[in-house]
């Protein structure tokens, strides 16, 4: 496929020009994407919606977490497609169309940071920032081949970023080496300092979770990996996502519904839909959820410690075919969030590392790290990558 038709998926119409804050600077030979959530001076800040488009208010300043790598001199190549209003874990916009997976056309590239994942994974870009509230920089990572970094919550600033679920939204990137991976982190986080070694843990109950296809992929190379076996689903997968659930859905109504239930709004089927789900969480739903938010958090601290890394699946199956009906993604979106809620819940950074491919499609590994653990991930990645296979690539 050629750069221009990716390109063309990728990014969206009202990007900016290419431009750069700093003509010299550690990232000074890269360029980046950012996804239409952030907010570039001068520029409309879409979020995949085309009321947001056509109401064209223009962004006063650029988001602080855009202005690092510009900071660091590189250029900034422009704004890529996300799922509406960031609600979605498969890229597809019924409005902007699907961008395109370039490591697997036929299936999506996942969401919603889909168009930094294709810009990256397709070439057009070193590096591309997005954000994750339940998986949207780890799932299309493992879709689309590449690594993508989920940070501990606030450690990054989200002014200037569409806010869709507050206590679960962070800011990530994605690149195809781990090389750049941590030196992007370095712009934002500074020089590595040395670390103890770490103890990798492989979560036994979570490669329960994937389809066999998958499971029987990944098992082994993780357990090559890692040294000791734990569990992870204190209470049950159940619990985990009844925990996740309404907090997150009600995070969403707070932030959004007054603005999609506007008379005239114009939003697609899924999201009145999603929408409509989350208006119906009660603060009877809320409440027990945020205690057993709490305790969860506090366990997988405790777990991790400061040098613990847990490995477990990105995803629980291939990434879907484009085109697929609404209550397919639906079902996939439910089986996925079971491995992908557990950093989204407990605040905590996970990265995806590409591990393998199944049937010639891209499958990630996941590993996940205690509060403020970004460090460790980025220093561990490159040694993780040369033993899977994708690794030698």
């Amino acid at each position: 496929m050629d750069a221009e038709t990716l390109r063309r998926a990728a990014f969206v119409g009202h990007s900016p020009a290419p431009f750069r804050a700093a003509e010299t600077g550690p990232l000074s030979d890269l360029t980046f994407a950012v996804k239409d959530l952030f907010d570039i001076a001068g520029s409309v800040t879409a979020c995949g919606n085309p009321d947001r488009l056509k109401a064209g208010v223009v962004a006063a300043a650029t988001a602080p977490a855009v202005q690092v790598p510009l900071a660091a001199g590189a250029l900034c190549l422009g704004k890529t497609h996300t799922d509406e209003v960031a609600c979605g874990m498969f890229g597809d916009n019924e409005f902007y169309g699907t961008p395109i997976n370039p490591r697997a056309p036929s299936r999506v590239p996942g969401g919603s940071s889909s168009g930094s994942a294709s810009a990256v994974a397709g070439g057009l870009v070193d590096f591309a920032l997005g954000t994750d509230t339940g998986g949207s920089v780890r799932v299309p990572g493992s879709f689309c081949g590449i690594f993508g970094l989920r940070t501990t919550f606030g450690r990054l600033s989200v002014a200037g970023v569409m806010a869709m679920a507050p206590s679960f939204d962070t800011v990530g990137w994605m690149a195809r080496t781990p090389e750049v991976m941590s030196r992007v982190g370095e712009a934002y986080f500074g020089a590595p300092k040395p670390l103890s070694a770490t103890r990798l843990m492989l979560a036994r109950d979570a490669f329960a979770i994937p389809n066999a296809r998958v499971a029987e992929a990944l098992a082994p190379l993780a357990q090559a990996l890692t040294t000791t076996e734990v569990d992870l689903y204190r209470g049950g997968v159940e619990h985990w996502l009844e925990t996740f659930r309404p907090l997150q859905l009600g995070d969403l109504h707070a932030t959004l519904g007054t603005w999609a239930a506007q008379p005239g709004r114009q939003v697609s089927a899924s999201i009145a839909q999603r929408m409509e789900l989350a208006s119906t969480v009660t603060a009877a739903d809320i409440a027990p959820a945020t205690i057993w938010r709490d305790a969860l958090t506090g366990y997988m601290v405790d777990l991790l410690g400061g040098d613990g890394v847990l490995c477990i699946p990105t995803a629980h199956d291939l990434p879907p075919e484009v085109g697929g009906g609404l209550e397919q993604l639906i079902e996939f979106r439910e089986k996925t969030l079971a491995l992908t809620c557990v950093a989204s819940l407990t605040r905590l950074p996970q990265l995806n590392i590409p591990a393998t491919t199944v049937e010639g499609v891209p499958v990630g590994l996941s590993f996940i790290a205690g509060p403020r653990g970004e460090e460790r991930l980025l220093a561990i990645a490159a040694e993780i990558f040369a033993q899977l296979p994708e690794g030698t690539a």
